[in-house]
């Protein structure tokens, strides 16, 4: 699933180790619920309100993802800060 998954917990949950699928959620709009860590991995877990996560998901890896570019890079930058503070 390119590291995105459900979480044991709750189906509605989503989380992927990927930051940049991450920031591309949030920067959509979705809402990160947690994050943790795994050994040396990061984890980050969205809610997933009406699928709104699996859609997303597949317009990332079909290239056909709509977000403002600025506004991804602030969330990419931001989500490796997160992650290595």
């Amino acid at each position: 699933m390119s590291g995105l998954m459900n979480t044991n917990t709750n189906p509605e949950e989503y989380e992927t180790h990927d930051i940049y699928l991450a920031a591309y959620f949030k920067t959509a709009g979705c809402i990160m619920t947690r994050r943790y860590k795994n050994g040396r991995r990061w984890y980050f877990v969205f809610s997933n309100p009406g699928g709104t996560v699996r859609e997303l998901r597949e317009a990332y890896f079909s290239s056909k993802a709509q977000v403002v570019a600025k506004d991804y890079a602030k969330e990419v930058q931001a989500m490796k800060e997160l992650c290595f503070e």
